[in-house]
């Protein structure tokens, strides 16, 4: 009988779109343009996985990514509740209610962590300005990504008694940087022109694996791939397959920085010490303010994460503009350092 039971479990596990449903139901959130397209995001990442976490935190990030692509702003309860049901996840067992989802309850350290964080949220929030409330959403999606797998969405490892410091961290720098939401998903809002997509897949990967091969030679290839395997502790092949898909102006980034790459290990040993700023300026030949160092200092610091979001397509465009916020104060950081060259886009004036 007990076998049984199991098998009716498995059988009744509710789908996507009833899963997100129910989790729009707890938010109250009744835009069918968000609902939908928090659905077609779903449906593009969605890889018939039966592990709940992954899944719940899977349709997490599709309601923050068609919230911020519709302009939708959490209220405060919504985000109140949000952090609440992304804290619990989904239990299956019970027809896909919110409920735990590592099948374990939170531990008391987790509760009193959570709380706080709900409390701080209750008080704050209304008085937050824009970016810190554009922020909120993504860091609670961080939050709940540690709770249930014990890192953030980065890889970061976070302990559960660091759990509401992380949070305090991140909320205090969300001025200068929008913390990212490194999800996978084709968004509708890259630049890819109804003429790429005429061309086929497979044509379109040879015509810019043909004009980074022009443009570089191999010996150089190979000092990129040398250099990106120590940043980011990746096999050289899976690199190279990497370089060869990422657009051309990102390429270049990346072979910028692997060209300064000695500068780059210099500058990570040095960060946080007094010697830091001192020698940026001295391989500049001139002087930084405050808020230019502050740059550099967080642009070093995340050098992996860079890097890493760039080769795996993770840095998704917010809003309007295209760009993404915490890409470009990362590449800011570079060129104020010298690492990466400045180009000018296509359609700024001359």
């Amino acid at each position: 009988m007990a076998n049984n039971n199991n098998n009716s479990n498995e059988i009744i596990v509710p789908s996507v779109e009833e899963l997100l449903n129910r989790a729009f139901e707890e938010l109250r959130i009744s835009e069918i343009k968000i609902r939908k397209d928090a659905l077609g995001i779903m449906k593009k990442v969605f890889d018939n996985t039966a592990n709940p976490t992954d899944l719940w935190l899977d349709i997490m990030k599709a309601i923050v990514m068609s919230c911020e692509t519709n302009h939708y702003s959490f209220s405060k309860s919504e985000l109140c509740d949000f952090l609440t049901i992304g804290a619990k996840g989904l239990d299956f067992s019970k027809k896909g209610q919110i409920s735990n989802a590592g099948g374990q309850p939170p531990t008391r350290l987790i509760d009193d962590a959570i709380l706080s964080i709900y409390r701080d949220i209750m008080e704050n929030y209304d008085n937050s300005n824009e970016t810190l409330k554009s922020n909120y959403p993504k860091l609670v999606l961080n939050i709940a990504s540690i709770v249930h797998k014990g890192t953030d969405l980065n890889g970061e490892r976070v302990g559960v008694y660091g759990l509401e410091r992380y949070y305090q961290r991140n909320k205090s720098s969300a001025v200068d940087k929008i913390l990212s939401l490194p999800v996978i998903l084709d968004n509708q809002s890259h630049s890819i022109t109804k003429e790429d997509d005429s061309v086929p897949e497979k044509e379109r990967t040879e015509i810019i694996r043909k004009s980074k091969s022009e443009s570089h030679t191999k010996a150089h290839r190979k000092e990129m791939t040398n250099s990106l395997s120590v940043l980011t502790q990746r096999k050289k092949k899976e690199l190279d397959e990497l370089l060869m898909k990422i657009p051309d102006q990102d390429y270049k980034k990346i072979a910028d920085l692997c060209i300064n790459y000695s500068k780059l290990q210099k500058y990570s040993k040095l960060v946080g010490t007094k010697e830091f700023s001192p020698e940026i300026e001295r391989e500049l030949g001139r002087k930084l303010t405050d808020r230019q160092l502050q740059h550099a200092t967080i642009s070093i610091r995340k050098v992996k994460i860079y890097i890493e979001n760039v080769l795996d397509g993770k840095f998704l465009p917010h809003g309007s503009h295209g760009i993404n916020h915490v890409k470009h104060n990362l590449e800011y950081g570079y060129q104020l350092m010298g690492l990466i060259k400045y180009r000018r886009r296509k359609h700024e004036p001359t």
